[in-house]
């Protein structure tokens, strides 16, 4: 049983440790970020902060996810609070005043817990929720009238979170006559200092240190078919899929090495394909299936949905099929091409794989795969840091083509059709599609092709990633 918790600018790491000994302490949340945990039934997982502007924020599905696989989750003070009012219906637990008051509608703004901060976790404005806590507290205390509270409120609410603070509302207010409301205010404040954002976390923190609060549960909804094809894509995307070296590796990533440079995985490809469209003809589809059964099932399935090569115009298969393809193939095989083509990434259908387990033999030999996939990302991250323009995303499209027609061994200054047709044999939407994902694997592929001097390769490839 593991307590992980992402927190930065309301409570930092080390406070986080000194309440719950043995918690696993992460920077503020992310998309992404809680699929790669690895959390199971037992875990417990507190959200307090999370980045939003910056990076896609954790989406709501991520924590449903969890929820549906036994892990406790818990959110406070910050983006916690805003997740767990929005989730409560579905098992996620909030804790504190501003949990309520998001639940009630008392708030109803993400910019009130919003905060400017440095990637260390210092913050450099001020939270609204602490703005407008500060002034009803003065006001209750009779340094305010409820008229100079509401109004200095509308004016801090008025303010960029990015700029908000004490110094930038006191202009603000010196500027609509509020001068002398604001500095009772800000007076007594300072000698009754409140974070509400922390009192609620500190809250959330103490509840997990004696085993509580516990979860609800799922309920019924944990059954219905609430995955979507994104949920799907972020589990492939962001799950461990193996590890090497202690190195955990995203099932997407491999399934990515595999398709751009395993040369099997084409036929692989097309065999799951035709057997998952077969299966859609078969009362029993467990039953083991001949080859050539399967390919004349899925043809009939094609056949009954219309899809048929006769039924096409040209411009259709000058789209899927090669001009020497359209002049010489048979239609039945020229219909098994457009059709394995045509099933692009998509985890609305299951012939795409989330996990190794579902992917069956599809990734080839999954230990080769991840040390390879490793080695490319531990390659690309020696790269980064040498300079901030060493990134893959500036990287040579042209030269990562070349590099992709060579190893597919296809003929020099062959046509798009051709670079577009053997991509789509390997599951990519397109030629252009398959050389964004190479990017990933580029400098590491290319040192392996060249060993003999992958030395020069590499430190070529330092100095400047579009060498």
């Amino acid at each position: 049983m593991t307590v992980h918790v992402y927190s930065g600018p309301t409570v930092p790491a080390d406070r986080v440790r000194e309440v719950v000994p043995g918690a696993v302490t992460h920077p503020p949340v992310r998309h992404g970020d809680l699929l790669r945990l690895g959390a199971g039934p037992g875990d417990t997982v507190l959200i307090i902060d999370g980045l939003w502007h910056q990076s896609a924020p954790v989406r709501h599905k991520e924590i449903l996810a969890l929820l549906a696989d036994g892990v406790a989750v818990v959110g406070a003070a910050s983006m916690g609070a805003l997740r767990a009012a929005e989730l409560a219906p579905y098992g996620m637990v909030g804790v504190g005043r501003i949990f309520e008051d998001f639940r009630s509608g008392a708030l109803d703004a993400d910019d009130e817990v919003a905060v400017l901060h440095t990637d260390d976790g210092l913050p450099l404005s001020e939270a609204l929720v602490n703005l407008r806590a500060a002034l009803t507290r003065a006001a209750a205390d009779g340094q305010l009238d409820d008229t100079e509270a509401d109004r200095l409120t509308e004016l801090a609410r008025s303010l960029a979170y990015t700029s908000r603070s004490w110094a930038a509302l006191g202009r603000l207010a010196a500027g609509d006559g509020l001068g002398s409301a604001f500095s009772r205010a800000d007076a007594w404040r300072r000698t009754h200092p409140y974070d509400a954002k922390r009192e609620d976390a500190e809250r959330a923190l103490a509840l997990l240190a004696v085993g509580l609060p516990p979860g609800p549960g799922t309920g019924a909804w944990a059954g219905e078919p609430w995955q979507t094809s994104f949920v799907r894509y972020w589990q492939a995307a962001f799950r461990p899929g193996a590890a090497t070296g202690g190195q955990p590796v995203g099932f997407l990533a491999l399934l990515h090495h595999q398709q751009l440079y395993d040369p099997g995985f084409p036929d692989r490809w097309r065999t799951r394909v035709l057997a998952a469209l077969a299966y859609e003809t078969r009362d029993d589809a467990c039953r083991p299936v001949r080859s050539a059964a399967v390919e004349r099932a899925a043809l009939r399935f094609a056949a009954a949905a219309g899809v048929e090569v006769a039924s096409m115009s040209g411009d259709q298969l000058a789209h899927w099929l090669t001009e020497e393809e359209v002049s010489r193939l048979p239609p039945e095989e020229a219909l098994v091409r457009v059709v394995v083509r045509s099933a692009r990434l998509d985890g609305a259908w299951t012939v795409w794989p989330a996990t190794v387990a579902e992917a069956g033999d599809l990734l080839g030999c999954v230990p080769l795969a991840t040390q390879a996939v490793a080695a490319a990302f531990t390659l690309n991250t020696e790269i980064q840091a040498t300079g901030p323009h060493h990134t893959t995303a500036h990287l040579s499209a042209e030269r990562i083509a070349s590099h992709l027609a060579q190893r597919w061994e296809l003929p020099e200054g062959c046509g798009r059709a051709v670079l577009d047709a053997t991509a789509r044999d390997r599951a990519f939407r397109d030629f252009a599609g398959a050389v964004e994902v190479a990017r990933a694997f580029y400098l590491s592929a290319r040192a392996v092709t060249t060993a003999p001097s992958a030395s020069l390769v590499v430190s070529g490839a330092r100095q400047s990633p579009r060498t």
